[in-house]
């Protein structure tokens, strides 16, 4: 089933060489533009949460944020396809999400609708640097965050280069997905 699943997922790359990340020219960016859509979630205490299966994404730095899963659908912020940074807790922690999921106001909701999973993927390792600067005592405020910058690659316009990107993190899945299948096949 594993050999069955990873053949399809690197079925669907396609390795194209790009540049070093080391020689390619980096500036920085404000999240703010980069992520036209910055908004924190909303406070669900635990004596609130219905049991359901729906992901409840919280401040942890484990399990991709998932505190809880749960069934409610009114007063809480339901996002999807983006990533999210702890404000708290485990402050600065980055996940990209897929799929549908509910917010806590121990998080902040990145989203660009132009982004696909590679580019928020990539720009998730970059965010997650944002933890060197702050801890528990200083969290990340939606003042703060709106002064934030991350630096990234840049093309030829000194914009953003989101393809580079794109292509560096298919580059980077492909390889492993090749490692783990050679690693399948010779055990």
């Amino acid at each position: 089933d594993y050999k069955r699943y990873t053949k399809k997922l690197l079925s669907q790359l396609e390795y194209k060489k790009v540049e070093s990340l080391n020689n390619k020219e980096w500036h920085e960016f404000f999240l703010t533009d980069i992520f036209p859509v910055i908004q924190r979630g909303k406070r669900l205490t635990k004596d609130n949460q219905i049991s359901g299966d729906t992901p409840y994404i919280s401040s942890t730095a484990s399990t991709n944020g998932v505190d809880n899963f749960i069934g409610n659908d009114k007063n809480v912020r339901i996002f999807s396809d983006c990533l999210t940074i702890a404000n708290s807790g485990s402050v600065g922690a980055t996940f990209y999400h897929p799929y549908k999921f509910i917010g806590s106001d121990h998080i902040t909701n990145l989203k660009n609708r132009n982004f696909n999973k590679y580019i928020y993927l990539f720009i998730s390792t970059l965010a997650s640097r944002l933890s060197e600067k702050y801890n528990f005592n200083r969290e990340i405020n939606d003042k703060r965050i709106s002064r934030e910058k991350i630096m990234l690659p840049i093309n030829e316009k000194n914009e953003p280069d989101f393809e580079y990107m794109e292509q560096y993190m298919k580059n980077t899945m492909y390889k492993k997905i090749n490692q783990y299948l050679n690693y399948l096949e010779n055990k």
